[in-house]
C-alpha cells in the first residue's frame, strides 16, 4: 500500500495533464500512487496517461462525462492509500509536494492540510487572455521569450523540461497566483497556519492542493455529485469535513503551481448555479456571507469579521439573514 494517493480528475486537457504527470515523476517522496479519472475526454488524454504507465504507479479510469465532483469522488473511492492528496490536471507539483503533504499528517491528527499556491506560465496563447501582469513578469525575467509571445500559440514548458530539472523550470516560469496573493495570503498574515479567528477556514482548502485522511473523506461521503458544473464542489466537501470536526492547517510547503489558462463566461454561470445549490443545501450564515463577499468583491477578512459578529445575533435574526441571502442569490 502506498503512503498517499494523488487523485486527479481530468477532462479534455491532455497538454496540461502531460505536464502535471511529468512533474510527479520527479518527486522526492516516491511512495505514492496517482489515480487519474478521465471524465469523458475526447482529446489525447488516454495516450498521455499511457505514456506515464511505466514511470508512475498510475491507474487510469475512464468514465462517461458527469462532472468534476463525480470524477474526483471516483478517484477517491479507487485510491488505495490512507492519505488522499487532491490535485488538478492543470497543476505542477513542486519536488517536495508529496513529501510535505505526507509529513503534515505524521502526527495522526485527523485534519485537512492545504498547501501553498503559485502560478506558472506553461503555454502562451493570444486567445487565452492571460493576466497581463503575469506575462509581463515572465517577459521581464526572460527577454529571450518575447518573440515567442508574439506567436499565436507557444508551449513554453515541455514535459521534458520538467523531468530534466523540475525546480529550475518552475523557478524560471513562476509568477504570483492571484487567488493566493489576494485571498489566502492576507488571511494567513492575520490568522496564522491554523486559521485562528477566521470564519471561513474551509475555503482555504481547495481541490487543487489539499490532503485529507481517506477515512475522514469516506466518513462525509466524499464529494457531493449533484454539483455538476465548475466551482464550489470542493467548498462543499471541505465545509462538510469541518462540520465533522476536521480543522484546516496551511503548511509552509506542499507548493503547487497553477498552469494559467483562460476561464470562459460559462465557468461563471456554472459557479452561480453551484452557489445556489450550496446555500440551499446548508443552513449556514457563514456560507451566506462568504458567497456574498465573493459576489460583491468584499475583502475576505472584513467578511470574516462580519460573520463572527453576526454569529452572536439572536437565532431569529440569523435565520432571516440566511433567508434574505438565499433569495438574493436566486434572483
Amino acid at each position: 500500500m502506498p503512503l498517499a494517493s494523488l487523485v486527479v480528475p481530468t477532462h479534455n486537457r491532455a497538454a496540461t495533464l502531460d505536464r502535471t504527470l511529468a512533474a510527479l515523476t520527479v518527486q522526492t517522496e516516491p511512495d505514492f500512487e496517482v489515480v487519474v479519472v478521465d471524465d469523458g475526454s475526447t482529446d489525447d488524454t488516454p495516450q498521455v496517461a499511457r505514456r506515464y504507465a511505466d514511470r508512475l504507479d498510475l491507474r487510469y479510469i475512464r468514465r462517461a462525462r458527469r462532472g468534476t465532483a463525480t470524477a474526483r469522488s471516483a478517484a477517491m473511492r479507487a485510491a488505495r492509500a490512507p492519505l488522499l492528496i487532491q490535485t488538478d490536471d492543470d497543476r505542477l507539483a513542486a519536488p517536495e509536494f508529496v513529501a510535505d503533504h505526507v509529513a503534515a499528517h505524521a502526527d495522526g491528527v485527523a485534519r485537512v492540510v492545504a498547501g501553498r499556491q503559485r502560478a506558472v506560465l506553461a503555454e502562451w496563447s493570444v486567445a487565452a487572455e492571460l493576466p497581463a501582469i503575469a506575462v509581463a513578469a515572465i517577459a521581464a525575467r526572460q527577454p529571450a521569450l518575447v518573440p515567442r509571445l508574439l506567436e499565436e500559440r507557444a508551449e513554453l514548458i515541455t514535459p521534458a523540461m520538467l523531468i530534466e530539472d523540475l525546480a529550475a523550470t518552475l523557478a524560471a516560469f513562476a509568477v504570483d497566483e492571484p487567488w493566493w496573493t489576494g485571498y489566502a495570503a492576507p488571511v494567513l498574515a492575520r490568522c496564522g497556519p491554523d486559521l485562528d479567528g477566521f470564519a471561513f477556514p474551509w475555503t482555504m482548502a481547495i481541490g487543487g492542493n489539499t490532503s485529507v485522511p481517506r477515512a475522514l473523506a469516506e466518513q462525509v461521503g466524499f464529494l457531493d455529485e449533484s454539483f455538476v458544473g465548475w466551482g464550489l464542489e470542493d467548498t462543499d466537501f471541505h465545509f462538510r469535513l469541518g462540520q465533522a470536526g476536521a480543522r484546516v492547517r496551511v503548511v509552509d510547503g506542499a507548493v503547487s503551481y497553477h498552469q494559467l489558462h483562460r476561464r470562459g463566461a460559462e465557468r461563471a454561470r456554472e459557479w452561480m448555479h453551484n452557489a445556489r445549490r450550496l446555500l440551499d443545501k446548508h443552513t449556514s450564515v457563514e456560507l451566506c456571507l462568504f458567497i456574498a463577499a465573493l459576489r460583491r468583491h468584499t475583502p475576505i477578512l472584513a467578511a470574516s469579521d462580519a460573520a463572527r459578529a453576526v454569529a452572536e445575533a439572536p437565532p431569529a435574526a440569523i435565520a432571516e439573514l440566511i433567508r434574505a441571502h438565499r433569495e438574493l442569490i436566486h434572483a
